[in-house]
């Protein structure tokens, strides 16, 4: 007995290190089953899920500037890391950012505004300029987020979180029970965790602001469609991008109409279903109210081609009644030439419609374009024969024939072709709208120019008496360059290259 107390003595030093050694793989094992491990934890086991999810806005939502996405987003102009505690998003949309204290910075060495960087236009705006604005938005960017407290002491930080930015416990709960025992049991599948944050309160209304439907509000949206019992993710892969997370399309659901419309005019030019039932009505970063265009699509899907522009007051704020108008629908690319009342009028056929009245006028358009622009070459080669620039002319009363003659052709198609313009395309309802013609714009203009050509090309023939003199040959000259610019921009717009 003596000989083991001894022993037993001698040992205990080994003993009580061998128990500290123990212990804290003991507090470890037994750490509470809410404890959140961050989404490097998941990546073991979830490979792919995890680098879906690191491309996507949910891993950006809310970034350290000296991170390696943090330092792909420009800081505000005169503003260094050093100013900068966090930067909100920075993916797809807009990138906003926090100061030392927390506060969202409003204001740059430059003066107020130029905050807010927008990422698809690459140009820095006003947001709040000059105001002093605590961040409250954690519960949405953040993982593991406590309304108590102010995260890091920063006094602009309204509440505290585990782990910056939508993580995989954001959705799926505490992991680190999950982590242990790799049991699907032991972590959070909620079909509805995505109305957390793309919601707002209540879910019975869909706010407007101005013209545009508010931003975050796809479940109040899916809440009022004829879609209401789908859930997010029967559509949607949540760990993927939004552009790419699409797992079902239309056509999945409703293939008579796909089959149909993949026949018709508007989808033999490529337009997809989700261009006029999920159009961009709302608004994350950049819109342009005029023509009815956000950056941010829609989940209504329903077109109510002959209701009033959706919006209703209810208890004392606008809302969405749960329909689309042609507003959204029709107007924000029909906006040069159509009104609301000739897209209330034409669009119910849209599915069906196997050539539009302006594709009738664009065949008539690159029927006399042609025309116009093999007769202006023919006068041109004629002339310079004439003028002895080419071989000379063999016979010369053929080859005055045949430049008369073409040059008639090409007035007398222009004539036309300017007459057919002006009686289906003017009067413009708002002139300034010719601009979203984009470079189809040349078309019109380089019209116009036809005038002046045509009458500095009457003018010498008459001053003259031939229109092979050499001032003839400069205006014959442009009207061939004239013809070739008309007749390429209406070969260009018929097959859809280009364009506003």
């Amino acid at each position: 007995m003596e000989r083991f107390t001894q022993r037993s003595a001698a040992l205990s030093p080994f003993i009580l290190c061998l128990m500290l050694f123990l212990f804290p793989l003991q507090t470890r094992a037994a750490a509470p089953e809410n404890a959140y491990v961050g989404a490097g934890q998941c990546a073991p086991c979830h490979r792919q899920v995890y680098d879906d999810w690191k491309t996507s806005g949910h891993a950006r939502i809310l970034l350290k500037p000296s991170s390696k996405e943090g330092k792909e987003v420009p800081l505000p102009p005169g503003l260094t890391k050093k100013d900068i505690s966090y930067i909100i998003g920075g993916f797809r949309w807009k990138a906003l950012f926090l100061d030392g204290n927390g506060y969202l910075v409003t204001s740059t060495p430059h003066g107020s505004g130029g905050n807010q960087y927008n990422l698809e236009s690459r140009k820095w705006v006003d947001y709040l300029p000059g105001q002093k604005v605590p961040y409250d938005c954690g519960g949405c960017h953040t993982t593991g987020f406590s309304p108590e407290g102010h995260h890091e002491g920063r006094e602009g930080i309204i509440g505290t979180w585990r782990l910056e930015g939508v993580q995989c416990e954001a959705c799926h709960g505490p992991g680190a029970l999950h982590a242990r025992s790799a049991l699907k049991a032991d972590i959070r599948i909620d079909r509805n965790s995505c109305a957390t944050c793309h919601a707002l309160s209540p879910r019975g209304d869909i706010p407007v602001q101005g013209v545009f439907i508010a931003p975050y509000t796809e479940t109040n949206q899916l809440l009022k469609s004829t879609m209401r019992s789908f859930s997010c993710t029967v559509c949607h892969n949540p760990h993927l991008p939004s552009k790419e997370s699409v797992r079902q399309s239309c056509e999945s659901c409703h293939q008579g109409i796909a089959a149909r419309f993949k026949e018709s005019y508007k989808g033999k030019r490529g337009i997809t279903c989700i261009d006029c039932h999920m159009p961009p009505a709302g608004v994350v970063a950049e819109g342009n109210p005029a023509l009815f265009r956000g950056d941010l699509k829609s989940h209504l899907f329903t077109i109510d081609h002959a209701a009033p522009f959706p919006a209703v007051v209810r208890n004392g704020r606008r809302v969405n009644p749960g329909y689309l108008g042609v507003e959204y629908a029709c107007m924000r690319c029909h906006n040069v030439y159509e009104s609301r009342e000739w897209a209330v009028r034409h669009s119910m056929g849209a599915h069906r419609i196997q050539v539009s009245s302006n594709i009738r006028i664009m065949r008539f358009q690159m029927l006399f374009a042609s025309f116009g622009v093999i007769s202006a070459a023919l006068a041109l080669l004629s002339a310079a024969s004439l003028k002895k620039w080419l071989l000379p002319a063999q016979n010369m009363k053929r080859a005055l024939s045949v430049h008369k003659h073409a040059a008639w052709i090409t007035f007398a198609c222009y004539v036309f072709v300017s007459a057919m313009c002006v009686y289906f395309h003017f009067p413009l309802r708002n002139p300034s709208k010719a601009l979203n013609l984009g470079w189809f714009l040349v078309h019109p203009l380089n019209g116009v120019l036809g005038l002046v050509l045509y009458g500095g090309k009457i003018i010498a023939v008459r001053k003259y008496k031939k229109g092979w003199a050499r001032s003839g040959m400069v205006w014959g000259i442009g009207l061939a360059v004239f013809w070739l610019v008309q007749y390429l921009t209406v070969l260009l717009s018929f097959f859809g290259i280009g364009g506003g």
